[in-house]
């Protein structure tokens, strides 16, 4: 679990430090390093790590197993997310005080799923990890500007624009963590479920012998 919690902490801090990089600048703002634009490459990543974890849980849904109804909610889940990170209702929603709260029923239908689908599995750490690194995320994004301003920080602030670091990197690397444990989880699915089919073929194997046998004796 070290190496994904490594990559994770060092994509944040890319975040954090262009993104600061930026700031500094005796120029106006640079879109591709603002991590507060949408076009920044922070957002862009982000959007593509949530497709990739997306596409993974789409088609470990669509193989045959006794967890498919919760890797397609999981699925659904990341791929609404995915839409609306790449569309205007990112912005329409932002635009709102707490709007972020909209999002809280379909994230807490995505842990629920995610919890259920760890039960047993040596990937639970590694989930928690990211739901985690996630939540922090999602609060600072709902709260942070707030607590900021209260305490007099404003937006051209080193303190703001590390807040804003924070947030956008805390949830690329939260979906770069989720990534891995998807991936893993169903890598361990494969195998189980290779497992199972291996233990019931030699069953069959043995009754088919068992059978023959008999039939021979008689």
């Amino acid at each position: 679990m070290t190496a994904p919690i490594t990559v994770a902490a060092i994509a944040a801090a890319t975040v954090v430090a262009t993104n600061l990089v930026d700031f500094e600048l005796d120029t106006p703002r640079v879109a591709l390093l603002n991590a507060n634009d949408q076009t920044s490459w922070s957002h862009i990543a982000t959007a593509v790590a949530l497709a990739i974890a997306a596409v993974i849980a789409i088609l470990t849904a669509m193989r045959p197993g006794h967890r498919r109804t919760l890797w397609s909610a999981v699925a659904g889940a990341l791929a609404l997310l995915f839409v609306v990170e790449v569309s205007s209702v990112h912005v329409i929603v932002d635009r709102h005080s707490y709007g972020k709260l909209i999002y809280l029923p379909l994230l807490a239908v995505l842990v629920l799923c995610l919890w259920l689908l760890t039960l047993g599995s040596e990937q639970a750490p590694l989930v928690w990890a990211a739901i985690l690194v996630l939540m922090l995320a999602y609060v600072v994004h709902v709260f942070g500007a707030r607590v900021v301003e209260a305490l007099g920080w404003g937006a051209g602030s080193w303190v703001y624009q590390v807040k804003v670091g924070i947030k956008e990197g805390a949830e690329f690397a939260g979906w770069l963590l989720l990534i891995v444990a998807l991936t893993r989880l169903a890598r361990d699915g494969s195998a189980r479920s290779a497992g199972l089919d291996l233990r019931l073929g030699s069953r069959g194997k043995l009754a088919r012998w068992t059978i023959a046998s008999r039939i021979r004796r008689g």
